[in-house]
């Protein structure tokens, strides 16, 4: 490796860090507060070990600073400023579990795999294919079968996952809505609503799509947590963890993510009110709206029928 190749990382140590982002802002952490190895360890369902490597990725990233009495504390608002640099480079892990995806998604391997296949059409490592079905696993993209087997979930990746997942989102998130024992985390949305009024100030031209990224799955998963129904709350959970890996906003135009952000904003702030049958309305709306992946409107306001139920 020469001076000025990137050090690459381990594949699943990054994704790590990544998820250390996620609970923080899910937690409403503020810069300054402790990243303690053991409770993020139970948090991510993982070993302190890899947890250990992630918060030294976070401190090179300028994300979290080591701290006097050992260990390392948040350096950055998670939810605003806490992003990883997209182009980090990884190991082969990352290269291999992209190639799965991709090849999944097009047909070209089928869904019951054992780890001799994908090492064989890989040509890499028994580990390296371990370590992808894990993070797979993981993102709910895979799930161990009887005796050896994999089964890889292709119906996630497919042509027709957009649509079936908007689908699914529509019947469970008004629901999650309107159930009796919705809990509102004030924290939380407090958070939630300082982030989206900076999304809402940037001019078109320079939308920043990643943080929108970042704002669309934690707002998503405050109603997944706060809807008081297990069941519910686990299964959105993971359906917008495993949507926000495979699916992000790039095929979306950028005024329609700025017209959702607002929707997000709109929705908050009837769920702060406690209006919440309202809310689940706005949110039927506003995923129609976005499984049409394009606005409504010609101006540059709030779709017209959002307006109305609104």
């Amino acid at each position: 490796m020469t001076g000025t190749e990137p050090r690459r990382l381990n594949h699943r140590h990054v994704s790590l860090a990544r998820r250390i982002l996620d609970v923080a802002a899910e937690r409403g952490m503020s810069p300054g507060e402790r990243l303690a190895e053991q409770a993020l360890a139970s948090l991510c369902n993982v070993s302190r070990t890899p947890v250990r490597k992630a918060l030294q990725i976070l401190a090179e990233q300028g994300l979290a600073t080591p701290d006097s009495e050992g260990g390392y504390v948040l350096a950055t608002d998670p939810v605003a400023g806490g992003r990883l640099d997209a182009g980090i480079a990884t190991d082969r892990e990352s290269e291999i579990h992209d190639a799965v995806l991709r090849d999944l998604a097009a047909g070209r391997i089928a869904e019951t795999q054992t780890v001799a296949s994908l090492q064989r059409r890989y040509d890499v490592p028994r580990q390296t294919v371990q370590n992808v079905l894990l993070e797979l696993a993981e993102e709910n993209l895979a799930e161990r079968a009887p005796g050896q087997q994999w089964l890889l979930k292709q119906f996630a990746v497919g042509p027709d996952a957009t649509a079936r997942s908007y689908e699914f989102r529509l019947a469970m998130e008004p629901l999650a809505l309107s159930l009796p024992d919705f809990r509102r985390d004030f924290t939380a949305m407090a958070a939630l609503r300082q982030s989206m009024l900076l999304l809402r100030a940037m001019p078109e031209a320079g939308f920043d799509r990643g943080l929108f990224d970042r704002i669309d799955l934690d707002f998503h998963l405050l109603v997944a947590r706060g809807c008081g129904n297990p069941f519910i709350a686990e299964a959105l959970a993971g359906h917008h963890r495993r949507r926000r890996k495979v699916a992000g906003s790039s095929h979306v135009g950028t005024f329609r993510l700025m017209q959702s952000n607002q929707e997000h904003l709109q929705i908050l702030e009837h769920i702060e009110r406690g209006q919440m049958e309202l809310a689940a309305d706005l949110m039927s709306v506003h995923l129609r709206l976005s499984s049409a992946q394009r606005p409504r409107l010609a101006g540059r306001g709030v779709p017209s029928l959002f307006r109305a139920v609104s």
